[in-house]
This record gives structure tokens, C-alpha cells and sequence, in this order.
């Protein structure tokens, strides 16, 4: 990740970042996760599986995304299934459930806003005189 400032939360290379959090196939879920980004209104979560692995159903306060970035995924979604390969997108409504299956491993984006608060200014002001 490059310097925050300027109101910028934060700058990834996401190829970078997903070699630096491989999954972890030891664990029983089969994954790992790392907020990449995290304020008031929103977060940022990236999360790298391998074949078998599987996030739990949960929903959330305000709307969520997850962008496929490579792999394929099976998802549960408020009792459809939807499947995923790198570079789709999904996006929901704030409280539906959401339950991901790692077919192929791979790693997605997960984003999830709090439409309930009110926004920081983002970032670090610098001073730059």
C-alpha cells in the first residue's frame, strides 16, 4: 500500500496484496482476510480462498459488493445461488444474506458501506508547504 494523505484512504496493487495474504488452507473455513480499508462508512475487505473454502452467511447494515477477482465462486444469495468468475461483480442491498463457496481458488473483494453514519473527510490532510 502506498502513504495515505491528501484524503486518499489508502492505494493497493491488488495482485500485490493478494500474494502478500495467500489463504490459509489449514484453517476450516479455508481462507484468510484482510481489511484493506476500514472508516466510519465503509470497508474494504479482501479475501483470498482455496478450493473447498467458504465465508459464512451474513448480511450486513448497508449495501455490499463482491468483485471476483480471480477463481470462481459459488454464492448463496438471500436463498438464490449465483456463481462468479474473476471480474464480476455482485452488488446487494443493505440486510440480504450472503453466503460465498470458493470453487476454484481465488480471491474476491468484499465491500460494505454504512450508509447509518456520517462520513470523515477521509484520509490524513498533509501539509504541504
Amino acid at each position: 500500500m502506498e502513504p495515505q494523505g491528501n484524503r486518499i484512504y489508502g492505494i493497493f496493487h491488488l495482485p500485490t496484496e493478494t500474494d502478500r495474504f495467500p489463504p490459509d488452507p489449514d484453517t476450516e473455513a479455508r481462507h484468510r482476510a484482510v481489511t484493506l480499508v476500514k472508516t466510519d462508512t465503509i470497508r474494504v475487505v479482501l479475501v483470498t480462498m482455496v478450493s473447498g473454502g467458504y465465508m459464512h452467511e451474513h448480511d450486513a447494515p448497508g449495501p455490499v459488493t463482491l468483485q471476483v477477482l480471480s477463481g470462481t465462486m459459488s454464492l448463496s444469495v438471500d436463498g438464490g445461488e449465483k456463481r462468479l468468475s474473476g471480474g464480476d461483480l455482485l452488488s446487494v442491498e443493505p440486510g440480504v444474506r450472503l453466503e460465498v463457496t470458493c470453487e476454484d481458488d481465488g480471491a474476491f473483494l468484499l465491500t460494505i458501506a454504512h450508509l447509518s453514519r456520517t462520513p470523515d473527510r477521509g484520509g490524513r490532510d498533509v501539509d504541504e508547504s
